[in-house]
């Protein structure tokens, strides 16, 4: 039997698309076996309604018959002959069953091939009347009634003219109604990420982290200080004899108190003093610093005060390394507040990381480029690049002096290698990105209270092995490890083993098979866990980079863990 994926993460559409074309070679050869005389056409169309409805081509419903018989060949497939299009489901339905690759939720073949003939009417009767037709099927339906080739731009542009003044007959009540259709039609977006279940850490653990936190510390010691009030400048500024009173009561800004001429100078003071604003911990009242009263028996509640403190990231702005001549964010108008969150989930969907910084970088630059419809991020000079980066680099000091994160840095030849490809420059940022349990905490917080689905963990053990190696894809060690022991715990071990050798057999993605093996062996049978370990040689372990990118719940590789001396690193001055 041949290696076959047959459950895809969203908007994995290269892997789909290779995995499509492996599968319909295997159609072929398995057509030719049987003589099955079908569209192979028709068949691709099949699954490529399957990976659009929810990526997983072994799961075969009779809802997911009859909607795709009765609504999508309709509307998205443009079929010279309804008659075909039974048969080749037919055909698919005994293909995959003959694979053995429809997953155990899926009706039997029995049912299914009872659905095809059931829903063939609904079929024949969608196809027949055109305002069923999405705006493109519509077209190439008129370009083949009319004897146009698709393929020659000249002529199906003559052809829309022709239309277009009433020369060439077409439909246009079927076509009014398509495109009063589509208007009504709400915009597409982006579907929300599907995260793995993490392992949350325990009430104890968080009341440690949240007392342990430095930037906490110096929060609280700074509302403290600011007592009755501080007189503020006609900008809204600490007076330099303050705020270098106040670098002295924090330990701070050492290396900028001598020449500091305001406290505009301290950049470690005015990030602090930005931040405990943004808290809500003090606030302006005419001309003077006065800390908020509401806040003060949150000082005392040191969890309380720690997620105030983190959910407070988003409202600090930017150009946080201190004033420019610029003035605004560098990558053409993406701000600290909407690129952070981006971030929270990426580490999130990695079960807390370690993700590479780049990683984060390359995915703020792409979705500029998708919001602008062109790549931008490359008419960024040097200047602005080194601007959002120091920005990033100071939020991140921030963030790991509260606790919520760890930055370490990977010193090895070949993940460098790795982080330039990702950069797409020669000078990456080494710099790799672990939540703390604290931070998995707080941004487990985030993402429930954004409306996302956060699994608890345990809640795949329903699922198909298959469809749980690629949720877990790219997730940490240890919570891969117990998600499948959950999953092999859900089921008679004899059972377990079963469904693990029948993907095993067509699985060829390395890191599917790590996590797979690891659930077998969790049922006690050895002698399968063992013929199929033999098969597949030693593992290789895959760099941080490759990790967050391809799939691998293998442990991180040794990074080196980077001293936390400030409040924020400096980088070398911009010019």
């Amino acid at each position: 039997m041949g290696r076959m994926r047959l459950v895809f993460t969203p908007g994995d559409d290269q892997g789909y698309a290779e995995a499509r074309n492996g599968l319909l070679e295997q159609f072929h050869v398995w057509a030719r076996r049987h003589r099955v005389e079908v569209d192979t056409a028709l068949v691709a169309a099949a699954v490529d309604y399957k990976y659009a409805r929810d990526r997983r081509l072994g799961r075969w419903a009779r809802s997911h018959v009859a909607d795709a018989l009765g609504m999508w060949f309709p509307r998205k497939v443009t079929v010279l002959e309804p008659d075909d299009v039974p048969p080749a489901f037919h055909a698919l339905i005994d293909f995959l069953a003959a694979h053995d690759w429809l997953d155990p939720q899926s009706d039997s073949p029995d049912v299914l091939h009872d659905q095809v003939r059931h829903s063939t009417p609904a079929l024949h009767d969608g196809i027949a009347d055109e305002r069923n037709y999405d705006l493109g099927k519509f077209w190439g339906v008129q370009l083949y009634r009319h004897g146009v080739d698709p393929a020659d731009p000249s002529a199906v542009q003559r052809f829309l003219n022709r239309a277009g003044s009433g020369e060439a007959d077409v439909d246009r009540h079927a076509l009014a109604e398509i495109m009063r259709r589509d208007a009504d039609t709400p915009a597409r977006t982006d579907p929300s990420p599907e995260l793995p279940p993490v392992l949350l850490p325990g009430a104890a653990t968080l009341v440690r982290a949240a007392e342990q936190s430095v930037a906490l510390d110096q929060l609280r010691k700074l509302t403290r200080w600011v007592r009755a009030g501080r007189r503020l400048t006609s900008d809204g500024r600490l007076n330099r004899a303050d705020a270098l009173d106040l670098a002295r009561h924090l330990d701070l800004d050492h290396i900028y108190r001598d020449k500091a001429r305001t406290s505009d100078d301290l950049p470690e003071v005015s990030l602090l003093l930005r931040w405990a604003r943004a808290a809500r911990l003090v606030r302006p009242v005419c001309g003077r610093l006065v800390p908020v009263k509401s806040a003060a028996p949150v000082l005392s509640r040191p969890i309380e005060l720690w997620q105030r403190v983190f959910e407070s990231v988003g409202r600090l702005g930017d150009n946080l390394g201190g004033t420019d001549v610029f003035g605004a964010p560098s990558l053409f108008g993406m701000s600290l507040a909407q690129a952070f969150p981006m971030l929270w989930v990426s580490l999130y969907a990695a079960g807390g990381g370690p993700i590479p910084l780049e990683r984060f970088h390359r995915l703020v630059r792409d979705t500029v480029n998708a919001d602008c419809g062109c790549v931008v991020d490359d008419l960024a000079g040097d200047v602005e690049q080194r601007l959002w980066r120091r920005d990033v680099t100071a939020l991140l000091d921030a963030m790991e002096l509260l606790g919520a994160i760890e930055l370490g840095e990977t010193l090895d030849s070949d993940e460098l290698a790795d982080l330039v490809d990702l950069a797409q420059r020669d000078d990456p940022d080494p710099t790799v990105v672990t939540l703390t349990p604290m931070g998995l905490w707080a941004v487990h917080q985030h993402l429930v209270e954004q409306g996302l689905h956060v699994p608890a963990p345990g809640e795949l053990a329903d699922e198909d092995i298959e469809y749980v190696c690629v949720r877990l894809s790219g997730v940490r060690t240890d919570v891969a490890e117990a998600e499948l022991t959950a999953w092999a715990e859900a089921r008679r071990p004899a059972d377990a083993a079963r469904e693990l050798d029948r993907f095993l057999r067509r699985c060829g993605v390395a890191a599917h098979r790590g996590m797979a093996l690891h659930a077998l062996e969790q049922t006690g049978q050895h002698g399968p866990a063992a013929a199929h370990r033999g098969r597949d040689g030693p593992a290789t372990e895959p760099t941080p980079a490759q990790r967050t990118s391809s799939s691998s719940p293998a442990p991180a590789s040794p990074t080196t863990p980077r001293p936390r001396t400030a409040l924020r690193r400096d980088l070398e001055p911009t010019g």
